[in-house]
């Protein structure tokens, strides 16, 4: 068979294939021209490239979120890899599934003062759930051992607690002609049986009967099973939701809204926690605030995660088959329930820019909805979400950087679905280049909340009362948002969300806000 000669090259095309990978991520590279060529003549592969490699990367995190099925990045040498890593912590801590592959020179190059050579092997061990260094040797042997540590890595990456890994390819010379070379011995997938947990008997009957359960509901993907199962919980009355709008829960229960006044919360017997980060500072303080509250954590994780300093016990199994089990037990309290709905009543949509983008929700009923962070996801909880509409926001480490990319790489993998993207006007500058990426679908909108830059810093205690707030923090970005709408191919709308929901192809909608709007969702 006539192919380029470069064996861990094959080897890794055909373990990306073996493991249900099928899109890829590419930025352009020498070191990197082998295994890129391979992945784009397979013909079972999706190829997306993209320039820059930070860019790159929440493009591919976007695609990752569409589905939850993993997305592979390629890079060459040198400090390509690096700008890998914001959006794999990201990833790493939202549970999404990426590979992050690069090129590198052989060992023996390294500190060689060779062009295009960093420490990459593990350089990115921090945002990973594994990395692996797999050498440029072509024996029976080596390809063994690659065969089972790459196998390792990408098994990680799909498991029971998914995340990005990292696998470093040494390429010698890597411009290689093609040759005739026989089929790879060792390639196919080694599967690995993790058989789930869902005997819950122990825990639930360790909870009173008629205890106060409060229900917390963070960042989570959007599960149809799950949001039955909560749907049949809600509806029995006896465990009360705090649920954000990101953990792409049922309306039955209720948005988070804002605590305003903690002070007026009953308190609950026990916590349920399930999904990833809040954005409530409130929720937070509340429950930090009571150490005699029973903090039960439900899902997979690397480890114990106690966010209020109260917890009890961890679960470890798909939170859908917990909170089924604790429906069928029926226990909780149905006071208690009255009582927390009635001290969180659901937020108005006061002020225009809320009215706004409810409108747009309602309006667009099964699109898929990315905020970014600071103001954008503030709003976002006070928003009601339809049956069909999917929430996501960078919360894994709640950075800025990305949203953009992010967003666009879910339009990309959720095409025909629309994606809409709410944004400030900080964040789209911090992002910008995104717009540059080729083949952006026209099913990808974006709205530009422009309020004079961060407002949140206007809001947030540690900064409004500075001299320096507007200097060093509320900055105010350079953004010829029109000019750059039409530069890109981008329909531009100024102030006319109707126009805008109804466009059937790309399109910006400018929001004028009014600097301290973001008190009102804070």
């Amino acid at each position: 068979m006539n192919t380029i000669d470069k064996t861990t090259a094959r080897l890794l095309t055909e373990l990306l294939a073996a493991y249900g990978i099928r899109r890829v991520v590419v930025s352009p590279g020498s070191r990197c021209a082998p295994l890129s060529a391979l992945l784009s003549r397979d013909g079972r592969f999706s190829l997306q490239v993209v320039i820059d490699e930070r860019t790159a990367a929440f493009v591919a995190l976007g695609m990752s979120l569409s589905d939850r099925r993993p997305t592979a990045l390629v890079c060459t040498s040198g400090t390509a890899v690096l700008n890998y890593a914001p959006a794999l912590a990201e990833a790493y801590y939202r549970r999404v599934p990426l590979v992050a592959v690069s090129a590198d020179r052989p060992f023996d190059a390294i500190d060689q003062r060779d062009s295009q050579t960093i420490r990459q092997a593990h350089a990115l061990d921090a945002v990973v759930r594994r990395s692996v260094d797999i050498a440029d040797d072509s024996s029976a042997r080596y390809q063994r051992y690659a065969r089972r540590v790459i196998g390792d890595a990408l098994a990680e990456a799909v498991g029971d607690v998914p995340g990005p890994v990292h696998i470093n390819m040494q390429f010698d010379v890597p411009l290689t002609p093609e040759a005739d070379v026989a089929p790879l011995a060792a390639a196919g997938r080694i599967d690995l049986v993790r058989p789930g947990r869902t005997d819950f008997s122990g825990v639930i009957d360790s909870i009173a009967g008629s205890a106060r359960i409060l229900a917390v509901l963070g960042d989570m993907p959007f599960d149809l099973r799950m949001r039955r199962v909560l749907d049949r919980l809600a509806a029995s009355g006896t465990v009360a939701f705090y649920a954000e709008a990101q953990s792409n829960a049922p309306a039955s229960c209720r948005t988070a809204g804002r605590i305003s006044s903690a002070e007026s919360l009953p308190v609950p017997d026990v916590v349920l926690t399930a999904g990833g980060s809040l954005v409530s500072a409130g929720i937070k303080t509340f429950l930090r605030s009571h150490p005699c509250v029973r903090h039960i954590s439900v899902g997979y994780d690397d480890c114990a995660v106690d966010t209020f300093g109260i917890l009890d016990t961890v679960v470890q199994s798909s939170p859908a088959d917990f909170f089924e089990a604790l429906a069928a037990s029926g226990k909780g309290s149905r006071d208690f329930v009255g009582e927390w709905n009635r001290a969180t009543p659901r937020h108005e949509q006061d002020g225009s820019v809320c009215q706004t983008l409810q409108a747009l929700v309602d309006a667009l009923p099964d699109a898929v909805f990315h905020f970014s962070n600071g103001s954008s996801v503030r709003y976002a909880q006070r928003l009601d979400f339809g049956d069909g509409n999917r929430v996501e926001s960078n919360r894994g480490c709640s950075g800025i950087e990305g949203s953009t990319s992010t967003a666009i790489g879910d339009a990309m993998a959720s095409a025909p679905r629309t994606v809409v993207l709410v944004t400030g006007d900080m964040s789209a500058a911090y992002d910008v280049g995104a717009l540059a990426v080729r083949d952006i679908p026209d099913t990808f909108r974006m709205v530009v909340l422009d309020n004079g830059g961060g407002d949140i810093f206007r809001a947030v205690a540690t900064t409004r009362d500075l001299p320096e707030r507007e200097q060093l923090f509320a900055v105010a970005p350079r953004l010829p948002l029109k000019a750059l709408s039409e530069a890109y191919g981008f329909r531009y709308f100024d102030g006319d969300p109707d126009g805008f929901a109804a466009c059937p192809s790309r399109a910006v909608l400018h929001l004028h806000v009014p600097q301290g709007d973001c008190l009102n969702v804070m």
